[in-house]
């Protein structure tokens, strides 16, 4: 696929850098400073020109383009370059970044603009941040709507030892939740019925629609209501508490170290305390008794400052930490250091695109930094796994069936399940797989771009 992509701020640059491997890829960066990183780091094409400019785009769009996307800092300059666009070539599959509250109303502002997706890498996070912080248990989230499922990472609290000498087929794990893999330091395990949780494993769940919401109480909660402290006033941070403030049981407080915008979140919001001070002074923290709140959310857009915001938290025992990330070398720092939950904004924005790079598959989801996919495989005639019992089934031993998907909906993949011809098989892969996974199901296995 041929791919422009206007841009080169960290989302543009890191866009660039996940699909240059399988596509071409041509980036339009007007800063010199930007240009030169991506000259310097990346292998695709380069033009330092204005990528809304009416002259560059005619240039550009010479050539055979399948996809373009803008997504620089600018929203109106993402609108208008789209728009330019897709009048110049009506064919053309454009895609816009918004950051703005007032653009990300979904379809109806897409087909006003004549733009055909609209993404808000910063709508994707608080979303991701959202779930992650009412789901007392959960430290990573994922939906997918098209087939009411939904995808968690669980971690195991240190109040549930209890259940640390109970064999997994022995735990009253609830019926619409599957297991797919524990992870336990460092090494992945499959779940097994004489398997045993044992405190700080986690757990990656699939279950059907409110099976996650189940599966965190079977964990344990300790509180129906949530203390919710977030750091920063930024964009992130107001579509957190715009979706914050829709819950019941949620008291919000909000830390901002600039005083017109404290004063702007004010009006803006009615149900959530302002703070105007620096959130990431452990004075600071210590006065709003941040030890007793169950979540932190650090939204400053600055990894060092969410750092040590987190950190300053966790060492006054707040229960849960949670931040965001678009350098790729802060995910391991962040885990390194005890951060709950990392949310990164490059893959967020890889799982937004990877539906118009990967077309062909309904379900297809890019997890755990890109190394697994959960994606749908059409059981064929051919197949080698059609009219055949789960249990017989030979899976590579990095991958597993998560789900199979029927015409009268999903199905757990418990071991005497039939796989019927016309089914769909939701599966949990790792990209080392891949290969084998092909043969089995005689069908294409995209590896993430």
């Amino acid at each position: 696929m041929n791919i422009v992509i206007i841009g080169a701020g960290r989302i543009g640059y890191n866009i660039a850098r996940i699909l240059a491997g399988k596509h071409s890829v041509m980036v339009v960066e007007k800063v010199e400073k930007r240009f030169d990183h991506v000259v310097n780091t990346l292998d695709v094409g380069a033009l330092h020109a204005n990528g809304a400019s009416p002259h560059t785009l005619q240039s550009i769009l010479r050539n055979d383009v399948d996809l373009f996307m803008a997504v620089t800092e600018k929203d109106e300059t993402n609108i208008f370059a789209c728009m330019l666009a897709k009048k110049m070539k009506p064919d053309l599959i454009t895609l816009a970044r918004m950051r703005d509250l007032d653009y990300t109303e979904g379809d109806l502002v897409s087909s006003f603009l004549n733009v055909d997706q609209v993404i808000s890498p910063e709508y994707l996070v608080a979303r991701k941040m959202m779930q992650i912080t009412m789901l007392e248990n959960v430290i990573d989230y994922d939906a997918i709507p098209s087939r009411d499922l939904e995808i968690a990472k669980f971690r195991m609290s240190h109040n549930l030892q209890g259940m640390a000498s109970i064999p997994l087929r022995h735990l009253p794990i609830p019926a619409e939740c599957k297991i797919l893999f524990l992870h336990r330091n460092g090494k992945t395990l499959e779940p097994r019925g004489d398997e045993v949780l044992l405190t700080g494993d986690e757990i990656v769940v699939i279950a059907k629609e409110d099976g996650i919401r189940e599966f965190n109480k079977f964990l344990g909660t300790t509180k129906s209501s949530r203390d919710v402290l977030i750091i920063g006033g930024g964009v992130v941070a107001q579509y957190l508490v715009s979706m914050l403030e829709e819950r019941e049981n949620v008291s919000i407080r909000l830390i901002e170290q600039d005083e017109e915008r404290c004063r702007e979140l004010a009006q803006r919001f009615g149900r959530t305390i302002i703070i105007n001070d620096n959130g990431a002074d452990p004075l600071v923290l210590r006065n709003e008794n941040v030890g007793m709140t169950d979540v932190l959310v650090s939204a400053t857009n600055n990894e060092e400052s969410d750092l040590l915001a987190c950190l300053v938290g966790k060492h006054l025992g707040v229960s849960k930490t949670i931040t965001s990330f678009s350098n790729p070398d802060y995910k391991d720092i962040f885990q390194m250091v005890g951060i709950d939950s990392a949310v990164s904004f490059y893959e967020v924005v890889a799982n937004a695109i990877v539906k118009q790079t990967v077309p062909d598959h309904g379900v297809l989801i890019l997890m755990e930094g890109f190394q697994k996919e959960l994606i749908s495989v059409n059981v064929g005639h051919h197949s080698r796994v059609r009219d055949e019992l789960i249990k017989d089934i030979d899976m590579p031993p990095k991958s597993v069936i998560a789900m199979v998907l029927t015409e009268d909906g999903a199905i757990i993949p418990e071991p005497s399940v039939r796989i019927l011809e016309g089914d769909a098989v939701l599966l949990y892969a790792d990209r080392s797989d891949t290969a084998v996974l092909e043969r089995l199901f005689n069908a294409r296995i995209p590896i993430s771009p």
